[in-house]
Formats: C-alpha cells, sequence, structure tokens
C-alpha cells in the first residue's frame, strides 16, 4: 500500500490567486493504486480526507465493511 499526500501539507490553504480550492482529488492514486491523504476541507483539526479508487465489486466490497466498522465503534 503507498500513500499520496499527507493531511501536513494544508492543501485546501493553497491559493494561487483564484481562490482556495473547494475539494481536492489525487488523480494519480486511479493508476498506482495508492490511497491519497489530505487534511479534512472543514477545517477541523484532526480530520483527515481519504481517497481510494478501486474496482466496482472491491469498492462496494470495501464500503460494506468501512460501514461495518463504524457501526461496530
Amino acid at each position: 500500500m503507498s500513500v499520496a499526500g499527507s493531511p501536513r501539507f494544508g492543501i485546501y490553504d493553497t491559493d494561487f490567486g483564484w481562490g482556495r480550492p473547494s475539494k481536492v482529488e489525487v488523480v494519480s492514486i486511479e493508476e498506482t493504486g495508492a490511497m491519497s491523504l489530505a487534511e479534512s476541507r472543514n477545517g477541523i483539526a484532526g480530520d483527515v480526507e481519504v481517497g481510494l479508487v478501486l474496482e466496482n465489486n472491491h469498492m462496494q466490497a470495501f464500503a460494506s465493511l468501512f460501514a461495518k466498522g463504524l457501526r461496530d465503534l
């Protein structure tokens, strides 16, 4: 497993002159099989945004297991 990005990069604070981004996607993860991490766009300290690309059947299985894990917390 490889990871692209970091919650410490402050990507949502970046402004190249046309305003701060409202959504960030790391498109290279589709080809590399990595997952992406960034700080949450809601600005709450400690929140993390995770990006993941899987084939449809794998994504459905992941979503089901992830939801179950959240319910079991």
